[in-house]
């Protein structure tokens, strides 16, 4: 009651408006973590918003704000099975809640429905977000409503559904993105204070799912120490704290349960049963196992099985986490070391204890499970997933596990902007919300280059919502329009998402925007398709490419490029007359605009240089330093240069970690928009044709025997 007694106090002073709030429930609601950390925060942002007297339990106030009396023993038991499945499911309380308001004397009284502590955290959010225009849109900003009278209508009834149980994301530390060091060396307040700042947005945004990826690189023991508060901190703002460690997984230094090869199977489980008794000193409620060697091998899976079991007995039975293991998108037949399947043989008990262990079903890029064309990993599409999900939800927790950005050579780190991941990850959400899917959790891989639009869109997406009975509906843009509170700019982005889904997507113009990644450009067998590309090699067009080919490709590749370009351009000319009423959202759109610039420039660049390679093949001709199309590639290279300088100047953490060089956790020597820097690949794609060099080893700035497990 301390805080509350000097928050009554400082909110009182200097009032400027006639409204003043009053959030009313009982002392059982500031004796639990979730709730009170919520009503802490909720009040402070309140009381931003309208500079006014924000009191606790205050009769006068002109809004009332009245949160349930919870029954802690209702609140949330612990138990094995949920929502009638045969198999057991991690619990997290109900999360429902509704709002209802009305004018009582001149009073608005707005009353919250909820069952449990952390609906009342997620109402309270819900309430600021979705009804009162407060944005939490990034881990370091937000946008704050400023209102100094009442907003809303006096009488309304407004409800609130989770579309699934388990809703949050998996930051893939495994890379060099913003929190990467922070999660992997949280021995200052400066990093547990940025580890923070997520985990507050995630409640913010009404998520109770967060994972990351633990490298070998860490010393576990101060490790574990040094992020158990942070644990601990996300556990009282509702969050389920997840692990991502794998069973011996040799690529990008990720942490191993077991190293020494070859051992016994007795001398695995002791290595697995130490290091688990040190992780769990953090209290983990989850650990989300990568039971391969690569992506691209199974292994012995006979044995596996049997350190899968050992693994889930340990985890279930001694230290109460739930296992989780994903599912990949490579087919089996796709393995390096594809076999039939084993028989198991397992025993009754053995398959009770199996079905503890949850499973995540893996997507990648922009692509959605439903999507004819999906050209990633050796694959067609990806409907085997689809499959694998609905196979899956029968015998075990299954959660959907797509990605909002794929770094290396796809997206943010060339950099692209693409939209479609909106369409895609909302028509995802849509259909796994029909399927009764237990969980959705997101793959993020970077905010910088407006990247945060799509975690923050996917976040809101995750709830469904009806006012006064009527649902309402998602759209891709929604939460744009929101943002700018313009229509002009919702037809904006609208219309840049259109041609981009035209172009980019449907018309398979990716295959050309994407960098080429190191297997791109291996020989037979190794030249795995991981991302799109082309049917040929840019090498095989330089050097054997026809008159035909020559001819198609100008009409169904760089004339595209070139349509999608002015196209693009033209649009956001227009939109460089719109007004906006403050600096923030003039900054935020400028943001987005200078992505979707940018992805139209890479399209130029790449117009040209396709151009260009085509006119030397047809020519037969060596490179001479006069050559126009890669003249004019160049130019758009330096135009797309002069928006990195911009955007690097307002990247929310230091350029310094994002863009610089330096040695940390990860298998990379930099940050991840390293390549963004200098426009990396752009550069490489013209030297290329000059130096007439093909190979993956031409200007690479990959480590390949460090990334891929060779060496440290």
């Amino acid at each position: 009651m301390r805080f509350f007694c000097f928050i009554t106090f400082l909110f009182s002073i200097q009032s400027v408006s006639a409204l003043s709030f009053s959030v009313q429930g009982t002392d059982w609601l500031l004796q639990n973590s979730v709730t009170q950390l919520a009503i802490q925060d909720v009040t402070r942002l309140l009381h931003q918003a309208c500079a006014c007297r924000v009191d606790w339990n205050n009769e006068n106030a002109s809004v009332q704000i009245r949160l349930p009396d919870i029954n802690p023993e209702y609140a949330g038991i612990p138990t094995a099975f949920e929502s009638g499945k045969p198999y057991p499911v991690l619990h997290y309380p109900e999360q429902d809640y509704s709002w209802s308001s009305k004018d009582s004397g001149g009073i608005i009284v707005l009353k919250l429905d909820a069952k449990t502590f952390n609906a009342v955290s997620f109402g309270l959010y819900g309430l600021l977000q979705e009804k009162l225009g407060f944005q939490f849109y990034h881990p370091r900003e937000m946008l704050v409503s400023h209102f100094e009278e009442w907003p809303l209508p006096a009488s309304f009834h407004w409800s609130a559904k989770p579309r699934f149980h388990k809703m949050g994301f998996h930051l893939h530390t495994v890379h060099p993105i913003e929190l990467t060091e922070d999660l992997l060396h949280p021995s200052t307040e400066e990093a547990r204070s940025r580890i923070r700042e997520y985990i507050d947005w995630l409640a913010r945004n009404q998520q109770n799912y967060f994972e990351f990826n633990l490298l070998e690189s860490v010393h576990l023991k101060s490790w574990v120490e040094n992020i158990k508060p942070v644990v601990e901190y996300g556990q009282q703002r509702g969050i389920i704290m997840g692990l991502d460690i794998s069973l011996h997984m040799i690529q990008q230094k990720v942490f191993m349960l077991y190293q020494h090869f070859p051992n016994s199977f007795r001398s695995k489980k002791k290595q697995i049963n130490k290091n688990l008794e040190k992780l769990c000193k953090a209290g983990w409620d989850v650990f989300d196992v990568e039971f391969s060697t690569t992506e691209f091998t199974k292994g012995n899976e006979r044995k596996k099985k049997k350190l899968q079991l050992h693994l889930t007995d340990v985890l279930v039975n001694q230290y109460g986490v739930k296992p989780m293991g994903r599912m990949h998108v490579v087919r089996k037949e796709e393995m390096m070391d594809s076999q039939e399947e084993t028989d198991f043989g397992l025993t009754r008990e053995d398959s009770a204890l199996d079905s503890h262990r949850g499973i995540l079903i893996h997507t990648v890029m922009f692509y959605s499970l439903r999507d004819e064309k999906a050209p990633v990993y050796q694959n067609e599409n990806l409907k085997h997933m689809l499959d694998a999900l609905l196979a899956e939800q029968k015998q075990r927790e299954t959660w959907y596990y797509p990605e909002s950005a794929y770094w290396i050579t796809f997206d943010n780190s060339v950099p692209m902007f693409l939209l479609p991941y909106l369409s895609a990850r909302l028509e995802d959400i849509l259909l796994c919300d029909s399927l009764d899917v237990t969980g959705h959790i997101t793959f993020s891989s970077g905010w910088e280059w407006g990247y945060w639009l799509f975690d923050w869109s996917i976040a809101r997406w995750s709830w469904k919502h009806e006012e006064n009975g009527i649902e309402q509906k998602p759209a891709p843009t929604q939460f744009i329009s929101a943002l700018f509170r313009s229509k002009e700019a919702a037809a904006f982005f609208d219309e840049a998402l259109r041609l981009q889904q035209h172009y980019i997507k449907d018309k398979e113009l990716i295959r050309y925007l994407t960098a080429q990644t190191v297997t791109d450009e291996m020989p037979k067998p190794f030249n795995l398709q991981l991302q799109p590309r082309p049917e040929v090699t840019y090498k095989w067009m330089r050097k054997e490419a026809d008159a035909d080919f020559i001819r198609r490709t100008h009409h169904e590749v760089i004339q595209p490029l070139f349509e999608f370009t002015g196209s693009t351009k033209t649009l956001i000319e227009a939109a460089g007359r719109m007004a906006f009423k403050d600096s923030l959202r003039k900054k935020l759109f400028d943001e987005l605009a200078d992505g979707i610039l940018i992805t139209a420039l890479r399209a130029q660049q790449r117009q040209h240089i396709l151009s260009a390679i085509l006119e030397l093949r047809e020519k037969d001709a060596k490179f001479k330093s006069d050559n126009c199309a890669l003249h004019l590639a160049e130019d758009a290279r330096l135009k797309a240069l002069e928006i990195v300088r911009r955007r690097e100047a307002g990247y929310r953490y230091p350029v310094e970690l994002l863009a610089g060089k330096y040695s940390g956790h990860t298998s990379y020597n930099y940050g991840y928009l390293y390549p963004v820097h200098d426009l990396h690949f752009w550069r490489r794609e013209e030297m290329q044709i000059r130096k007439d060099r093909w190979g993956p080893m031409f200007m690479s700035i990959w480590n390949i025997p460090r990334i891929i497990g060779l060496k440290n």
